[in-house]
């Protein structure tokens, strides 16, 4: 006789299990032992992905500091997920994709162009994984309001990662209020998850697997460079102009920090070079004690746009960067500081910079 059907429930429980085994099978095969709040989070993220039509919060939202494995978690499990129903987003570049000029419609008013952005590019979704949620200024606070409350309407569930506690949002004094309706939501209709085992993994020696293509295959080179800027004679258009000069030699390019840092470079403009070159050499580097402000925001942000996307980068500096983001507040510090880690240093092949 056929076996008796079993209860809907016991079955998505299962499917969460087996869901469990792939994801840490696969991150064990790149050769990282996970943590036990890494282990936490994986179990969590798989039942409730395997219960959605029964959950009443409508996201999980996970913050801890730097290199602690949120977005290699998240990936992991977006990465099993069916990719139809499913999207991935960084900051930069959700906000880059929604506002998308050549994706307006000619009549759309700019009021509308937020709004009718997140229908265009989030309809037939059932969940958001949004990397890096975070507020640096005002305008980020409606933004992310608005996505948050979009997605409730709709019914898509936001995994979202952040370095941030809600109520850490935006902290600025004359600020913050406006982005407490979002913390309160989030409090109230996500599941809040702190994932913090005490140990920034991107301290640690890098698994040479993992180090053998992409943003982990990179250099940083404290006063030296083989490169003659003299040599850069070309001129590469982006975004409205030009950028330059540059050398190019197929899918790589070296550049100056100057034209990236000194310029009035943005983040969509470091978008649209990263999806054209999987390899950059940026040479001249300044001294990271006496850098402005304002390059050291752009340097931050570029980084975090070539890690996201896992492009190689080489890095040829005044000095090690020890100073780096002195400036910046101390989350974004620790962030760029971690990230700067994953790159070897060639003053010591056997050690990691910033120690």
């Amino acid at each position: 006789m056929p076996s008796p059907l079993l209860p809907s429930g016991l079955l998505r429980a299962r499917g969460a299990a087996k869901r469990r085994r792939r994801v840490v099978s696969h991150l064990q095969g790149q050769g990282l032992i996970l943590d036990d709040r890494q282990n936490d989070l994986i179990g969590l993220l798989t039942r409730n992905l395997a219960h959605l039509s029964e959950q009443e919060q409508r996201g999980t939202y996970i913050y801890g500091p730097p290199g602690r494995g949120k977005s290699m978690l998240i990936d992991a499990i977006c990465a099993d997920l069916d990719q139809k129903s499913t999207a991935r987003f960084h900051f930069h570049e959700f906000f880059q994709t929604i506002n998308n000029p050549s994706k307006r419609s000619s009549d759309q008013s700019s009021g509308s162009v937020f709004t009718e952005g997140l229908q265009r590019e989030l309809q037939c979704l059932k969940v958001l994984f949004f990397d890096e949620f975070h507020c640096a200024e005002p305008g980020d606070a409606m933004f992310m309001a608005k996505m948050v409350n979009y997605c409730e309407e709709a019914g898509i569930f936001i995994i979202t990662t952040s370095n941030y506690a809600p109520e850490k949002l935006l902290d600025a004094e004359y600020f913050h209020h406006l982005i407490e309706p979002t913390i309160a939501k989030i409090r109230s209709s996500f599941e809040v998850f702190e994932l913090d085992a005490a140990v920034d993994y991107r301290m640690l020696e890098t698994p040479e697997q993992m180090r053998l293509s992409g943003y982990r295959s990179g250099t940083l080179n404290p006063g030296y460079s083989p490169i003659d800027e003299t040599d850069f004679t070309e001129q590469l258009p982006v975004g409205y102009d030009h950028i330059g000069p540059v050398r190019l030699t197929g899918t790589s390019i070296e550049i100056s920090f100057s034209q990236l840092c000194r310029t009035r470079r943005n983040t969509a403009d470091y978008l649209e070079l990263a999806s054209r070159f999987n390899c950059w050499h940026i040479t001249s580097v300044p001294s990271s004690e006496h850098m402005p402000m304002d390059e050291e925001r752009r340097f931050a942000n570029l980084i975090d746009v070539f890690y996201d996307k896992d492009i190689e980068i080489h890095l040829y500096t005044q000095d090690r960067l020890e100073f780096l983001g002195h400036q910046l507040h101390d989350t974004e510090r620790a962030r760029l500081k971690s990230r700067l880690a994953q790159l070897a240093n060639t003053l010591n092949t056997t050690d990691r910079i910033m120690k």
